[in-house]
């Protein structure tokens, strides 16, 4: 009998672990392939080996780098690419709007973009403020007036969050949703939001890896090209203080941008 309980014990467990083996197998092809299907969808839309005219929109000067420098880094050195920033803003809150100018100036030709190419708007409508949101139509106005007249194909802003839970910043995506929502935008021009991320992830920059990525458009630099948006941040000289250089050492935008596309749906 002992016999017979001992090994019906044994086949129990042999059976439990089986299971139990067969379970996380399948997790992790699940996994495998969902980061698979991420990887291929991200590839499809990379902006690479075909004409693109590109508008980066952002709200304020160092904005380009404190959240956008791998894209820029990237794009920057595309040869069929055409890559525009329009920067809403001065930057006035603190009253340092004529330094901050010269400063964005400075940055852009660090990362490579062209001074032709830089669009930097000053409306009192537009303040620099965090508490303060932007007009969705006036904006939408602007930036469907650049769009066509510069001809682009491809729109990349911040997200619904803005990264920091900065108004301005979200203020510019609500306009594009506007755009969108109204078809108010030439049917060849394509939008895509910086993804916000959680706190963990955003200011542990070496953890990102770990979690699965399931954005539209991806762009991962190497420690020489962080080094180089370092360097265009510390031209922003008004702004480079302790808890940005902490920022800009940590943070996962010094490393890898995502993007997910804005649409109507």
């Amino acid at each position: 009998m002992l016999y017979k309980i001992f090994h019906q014990n044994i086949f129990e467990v042999i059976d439990l672990s089986s299971a139990m083996f067969m379970t996380a197998s399948v997790l992790v092809v699940g996994y495998v392939w969902t980061c698979m299907r991420a990887s291929r969808r991200q590839k499809m839309l990379e902006l690479e080996n075909t004409p693109h005219r590109v508008l980066l929109i952002t709200a304020h000067p160092d904005d380009e780098c404190m959240f956008f420098g791998p894209v820029i880094q990237k794009l920057s050195k595309m040869k069929d690419v055409h890559l525009f920033l329009m920067c809403l803003s001065v930057g006035d809150y603190e009253g340092k709007g004529s330094q901050r100018k010269a400063e964005l100036y400075d940055s852009c030709k660090i990362l490579g973009i062209e001074e032709g190419n830089i669009l930097l708007c000053k409306n009192t409508l537009l303040p620099d403020n965090p508490r303060v949101d932007w007009d969705t139509i006036l904006l939408s106005d602007k930036i469907a007036e650049h769009v066509e007249q510069l001809e682009i194909d491809t729109v990349l802003t911040f997200d619904s969050y803005g990264v920091s839970g900065h108004r301005n910043h979200i203020s510019i995506y609500l306009a594009l949703f506007h755009l969108v929502y109204n078809k108010l935008l030439p049917s060849y021009c394509h939008l895509y939001s910086l993804d916000s991320v959680n706190t963990l992830r955003k200011y542990v920059k070496c953890i990102d890896v770990l979690f699965n990525n399931t954005s539209d458009f991806k762009c991962t630099i190497s420690t020489t090209e962080q080094n180089c948006v370092t360097k265009a941040m510390q031209a922003h000289d008004s702004q480079y203080i302790w808890f940005r250089k902490l920022y800009m050492k940590f943070s996962r935008y010094t490393r890898v941008n995502t993007f997910t596309t804005i649409s109507a749906d």
